[in-house]
């Protein structure tokens, strides 16, 4: 079988889960490649994965940094107001439906350029990566989502009509139907439980991701931690942090941390200027540019987090409950349902206060039930499915068509 996957050229979109994913159709014997832009090629070539690189399809930082290039593709040039942390609503509607439009044409005709010479059974792509749906429809394959962005799926009314257009163009009849780039198989990562009914198509199905193969050993300094108190893990993502205003928020969250009876871990996303912005922390806050985020979260107690899928889905796969501290994207939504369902507690950017982070840390460590939610849903992950069913049910779509 050849398994074509498609993504973003956004590093939280490839390489959490699309390339597990590709890593374990190769170990069972499959042929795959990754379409995406050709900012990606180094990541991919670490990976040991073959890059179809598509000429026309921009990197996000030429998209951020050249505002024509952005407009022609339909995107704002402004994610926040002035003095404001938070993007508005139809800033992010503007946004999807740029994806899903220019963007997504854009990605379909270099992709169907790049597939008559590869020619793919079947295409896997990312939910925010339309051109991969639109080149499948019309190479007439089967195409299936992986579903690293649940919430994206809400975006779907908005997008409609431009995914129609861009369908038009390939000469496909319309669908007005937002679910139909899931109609094949919506791959979920964590439990059903987690989708609200409204975001749950018949074509879904739920997976556990692989254990990473290579687990990196962590600094000796993290032996050396105390023993008589829990111990937090807080990071907002190097993305979050890279967002104008988002870092004058750390000195609030390590002052927090510092009245908090516990040892802390602060990861700076990378960006190792920010200490100089925290100065002098609290003893028992420990600042580190970079974490490796699943070995240090399966023995943590709290993990105080940006709530982005990827770190939420992680801190399921650990046990750990939440304090969730959203921005962007799908973060609100997914804070929500960790509130929701009782596996944490949500924070809001536009009301933080040094007082309201370290009562909602508190709560959640104190209270067992946080902890006792996240592992039953813990617990209904480690024994769902893996990536080698998902890749059996991709050979059985590419066998009914």
């Amino acid at each position: 079988m050849r398994i074509l996957l498609t993504s973003q050229p956004i590093y939280s979109h490839l390489v959490p889960a699309l390339l597990p994913l590709a890593r374990t159709a190769q170990a069972l014997g499959h042929d795959v490649a990754v379409a995406t832009a050709a900012s990606m090629a180094d990541e991919l070539a670490r990976a040991g994965v073959a890059h179809l690189p598509l000429p026309h399809v921009p990197g996000q930082t030429e998209l951020r940094t050249d505002p024509r290039l952005a407009e022609r593709f339909g995107l704002p040039q402004r994610l926040m107001a002035p003095g404001r942390h938070t993007v508005e609503p139809t800033v992010w509607q503007q946004i999807a439906r740029a994806y899903a439009g220019p963007i997504a044409g854009c990605f379909a005709a270099d992709l169907l350029d790049a597939a008559r010479d590869w020619r793919p059974d079947v295409i896997v792509r990312e939910p925010a990566e339309y051109g991969g749906y639109l080149a499948a429809e019309r190479l007439g394959v089967p195409h299936a989502t992986l579903d690293i962005a649940p919430f994206a799926a809400e975006d779907l009314p908005h997008v409609v009509d431009v995914l129609d257009e861009q369908r038009a163009a390939l000469d496909l009849p319309p669908t007005g139907d937002g679910w139909h780039p899931h109609r094949h198989l919506r791959a979920g990562l964590l439990p059903e439980t987690w989708y609200p009914p409204s975001l749950r198509p018949a074509s879904a199905r739920y997976y556990r991701m692989p254990a990473s193969a290579a687990e990196p050993a962590l600094d000796p300094w993290y032996a050396e931690l105390p023993d008589d108190r829990p111990l937090v893990l807080a990071s907002l993502g190097s993305l979050v942090l890279s967002l104008p205003g988002m870092a004058e928020v750390l000195p609030a969250v390590v002052a927090a941390l510092g009245e908090l009876r516990c040892t802390a871990v602060l990861s700076l996303g990378g960006r190792t200027e920010l200490a100089e912005l925290i100065g002098s922390p609290p003893k028992n806050v420990h600042l580190t540019p970079f974490v490796p985020q699943r070995t240090v979260l399966a023995t943590c107690d709290l993990f105080f987090t940006h709530a982005g899928f990827s770190s939420t889905r992680e801190a399921v796969t650990a046990g750990v409950p939440m304090v969730a501290l959203p921005a962007v994207a799908d973060q609100p939504a997914n804070a929500h349902r960790i509130a929701e369902l009782g596996l944490g507690l949500r924070l809001d950017l536009e009301e933080l206060t040094v007082a309201g982070i370290v009562d909602a840390c508190q709560r959640v460590l104190v209270e067992p039930a946080y902890r006792w939610r996240v592992r039953a849903m813990q617990r209904q992950l480690l024994t769902g499915p893996g990536f080698e069913q998902l890749v059996e049910d991709l050979a059985g779509l590419v066998g009914q068509h």
